[in-house]
């Protein structure tokens, strides 16, 4: 019983509570219900609260450069926090933040760019020496799109790249923190896709896009009005900068110019001869990590089936395998290393959950700086176990991919096929993404594929993607589902199919091509319509298209766009068989929003089953916790009405997602 004082709106949030929680679902599918059935203690559903608004949740740490300060996001109120610790003398400043940040060279500002999901972004800058700083617009243009290019090296200066004088390109400004002013130092000619700069701010050298070509050039003149051609790349190749080397003479960047897989390089300015660091024969390399002080590599990671580490400095490589332990499967992301290289930061995640790590590599210690959401579901409900996987496309190739199980019995499972966006991107093992988790916990076998297309194994794997929208990066999926239904794990006739973005589409493709596959589908911000998706896509896309029209046609050819209509789920609405969910942020600059809307009317139109959710404050993506939930919540009742999982039902955070 509450007491007299009990304010109203509390008794009401609490009766709406007790009265909704009862809503959960037992599962309907046979191979769950004997599996509960035959277990003493059934695994329990963790709450959809935990996968989406961790009430506890920290997390994404940084160390200033210099060391003295640690910068981190949690729950501040109901909403997303930024929150700064001096280290020596332990006070903690606060803000109510939207968006998280990089350190800025001072060690006491912090940079953030952010803008309302329509990808505009503006720079702003936060003076994290006061508690009640608020952020600073460094670049209040309406319409137009901002990001930091470099710092300036003992200097609270920047280079900034906009795009408001010319939608398709980024000019390159510098701001000058002591009087606010933002200076035009090089214009765009319209064809410039990449400035080099160093951390002087030194404007070092462009990349000009010349038909199928980079051309790289480097200034003749002060005033960067005058420009001389140095080498060229072709556009087929994939060249990364990540630093510019101490001598202000070379380049690091990941490469595949003249070869199949993408190694670390030394790349010289002069001449555009590059020095392979290191490269390995089975996998691109992923991820580069450049010493701060020396500019030099520290270490290289590949990740050919789980995450591998190639070190060049001991202390690192220490530091490294203290954090792993004895673990078997153990991912370890570096977010930062102090100017000095004496200090770093780390999330390290396994099988049982993870941990955001400081670790001094002078005293070889680490200290916790807090638990990942996943182990404090791993305390509630044992974690899945994701597994890599390996089989045989129909026409021979390789196919990487990794399997989620629920807990227990692992045999002729409802089974999710949940793909990933790009789709020149991939899948990885045990990411932050809690969603394989979340549906092996509601009782689904979750397959997750790196079809042809998909980036980390190689020039040839990606472009065998070259006009298979629709076709073998689809039949890679199917090919994934008969491997799991061979070996007993899937049950043939409940299978879904799910994703966002390219991963949206994929689901309306097999929804629509293969619907006897499918039992039914979810698209987050997919797209159904190649032709538009490029007639509409934003203007900075401009230099780029030509690799999208690679892979899926010109629309401005009448023949390329007939094929790429023969592809668009949206002209084959009516073939549709099974249940179809599809949601889209209403601010998504990637994918127009019409692209979800059209889809659903012709779905309507023909008859078929479809439930659409448009979400107001979105973008190309869910990053508020309230639409986060609301999507979780959906897709759990939506497959187990579907393939016959668990559903948690009803979840009183819902209660404040209405409010928020």
């Amino acid at each position: 019983m509450t007491s007299p004082q009990t304010p109203w709106f509390i008794v009401i949030i609490t009766l709406c509570a007790a009265l909704l929680s009862g809503c959960s679902m037992t599962p309907s599918h046979p191979s769950l219900r004997e599996s509960i059935q035959s277990q003493n203690s059934p695994t329990p559903l963790v709450p959809v609260r935990m996968y989406a608004a961790d009430w506890n949740g920290n997390g994404a740490y940084q160390i200033s450069p210099d060391g003295s300060r640690l910068m981190w996001a949690a729950r501040k109120g109901l909403s997303q926090g930024l929150f700064v610790k001096n280290i020596q003398t332990g006070v903690v400043n606060s803000y109510a933040m939207p968006a998280f940040g990089q350190w800025a060279d001072d060690s006491r500002h912090v940079l953030l760019h952010m803008d309302n999901g329509n990808e505009n972004t503006h720079v702003y800058e936060l003076d994290t020496s006061l508690a009640e700083a608020k952020p600073k617009d460094l670049t209040p243009f309406p319409g137009s799109k901002s990001y930091v290019q470099s710092q300036v090296r003992n200097s609270n200066d920047l280079l900034i790249a906009n795009n408001r004088r010319d939608a398709k390109v980024f000019d390159l400004y510098r701001y000058t923190h002591a009087t606010g002013a933002l200076q035009l130092l090089a214009q765009n000619p319209g064809t410039v896709g990449l400035w080099l700069t160093n951390q002087h701010g030194e404007l070092l050298g462009r990349a000009r896009k010349q038909v199928n070509q980079w051309i790289y050039e480097t200034p003749l003149n002060a005033d960067f009005t005058e420009w001389r051609e140095i080498f060229q790349v072709s556009g087929d190749d994939t060249v990364k900068p990540l630093n510019v080397a101490a001598d202000n003479q070379s380049l690091w960047a990941l490469s595949n110019r003249g070869r199949d897989k993408i190694a670390l390089v030394k790349l010289d300015l002069s001449t555009g001869v590059e020095q392979v660091i290191y490269a390995d024969s089975r996998v691109d390399v992923s991820r580069a990590l450049i010493g701060e002080q020396t500019q030099e590599p520290l270490a290289v990671a590949v990740e050919p089936d789980v995450q591998e580490w190639k070190f060049f400095e001991p202390r690192l490589q220490d530091a490294v395998l203290a954090m792993q332990g004895q673990r078997r499967n153990t991912r370890v992301e570096i977010g930062g290393i102090s100017r000095d290289g004496n200090t770093l930061i780390a999330d390290v995640l396994h099988d049982e959950g993870g941990e955001s790590v400081l670790y001094s590599l002078d005293k070889k210690e680490s200290t916790l700086l807090g638990e990942s959401s996943r182990s404090r579901i791993h305390r509630v409900s044992p974690l899945p176990v994701q597994r890599a996987l390996r089989f045989k496309s129909r026409d021979g190739l390789d196919i990487h991919a990794y399997l989620t199980l629920p807990v227990g019995d692992g045999k002729n499972l409802p089974t999710v096929v949940y793909v990933h966006g790009g789709p020149w991107d991939r899948d990885r093992a045990l990411t932050g993404d809690p969603m394989p988790f979340f549906l092996a916990n509601r009782g689904y076998a979750v397959l997750q594929v790196n079809f042809r297309g998909s980036s980390g194994y190689g020039r040839a794997f990606m472009e065998a993607a070259q006009g298979e929208f629709a076709g073998k990066m689809h039949t890679d999926l199917m090919d994934g589902v008969n491997h799991l239904v061979g070996q007993g794990i899937t049950d043939t006739h409940k299978v879904a199919i799910m994703g966002a973005s390219y991963g949206g589409y994929a689901s309306l493709v097999g929804m629509t091509f293969t619907p006897e596959r499918f039992a039914c589908g979810i698209s987050l911000v997919g797209m159904s319509d190649l032709a538009s998706l490029l007639n509409d896509a934003p203007p900075y896309w401009d230099l780029g298209k030509d690799n999208w029209m690679r892979y899926i046609g010109n629309p401005a050819k009448p023949e390329d766009a007939a094929v790429m209509n023969a592809k668009s789920p949206l002209y084959k609405a009516d073939q549709v068989q099974g249940p179809l969910m599809i949601l889209h942020g209403a601010r998504d600059a990637r994918v127009n929003l019409n692209q979800s809307t059209r889809m659903v009317e012709a779905l309507r139109k023909a008859g078929k089953n479809v439930d659409f959710y448009a979400y107001p404050n979105a973008g190309h993506g869910l990053y508020r916790w309230p639409d986060k939930l609301s999507y979780l919540r959906k897709t759990e009742d939506f497959l187990a009405q579907c393939l016959g999982g668990r559903s948690s039902g009803f979840d009183w955070y819902q209660l404040g997602s209405w409010v928020l």
